[in-house]
């Protein structure tokens, strides 16, 4: 089951910045790589087509979509999981 659509930053020395688009599963829990959107010098930054498609797909999922950094190239950004399941503390006995 899909949990939500995310757009996380990568690169390399080849390609420079890309934006990779992802799955966020929660059944069986993990992602999968949808698309990556690399930049071209006649069309958007990779951000903006990125977000575009991601948002599309998320709206036709009916699931949430999550860019930490769409202004800004960056690699350490929060992911959507780590948001959304705040770290647990010590268990209490009742």
């Amino acid at each position: 089951m899909w949990a939500a659509v995310e757009a996380l930053w990568d690169g390399d020395t080849v390609h420079d910045w890309f934006v990779d688009l992802v799955a966020v599963l929660d059944a069986p829990d993990g992602e999968s790589r949808l698309a990556t959107v690399y930049h071209r010098s006649d069309g958007p930054l990779p951000a903006v087509a990125a977000a575009e498609a991601g948002r599309a797909l998320a709206e036709h999922l009916q699931v949430p979509f999550h860019f930490a950094s769409p202004d800004v190239p960056d690699w350490k950004v929060p992911r959507w999981r780590t948001i959304q399941r705040p770290a647990q503390g010590p268990r209490r006995e009742t």
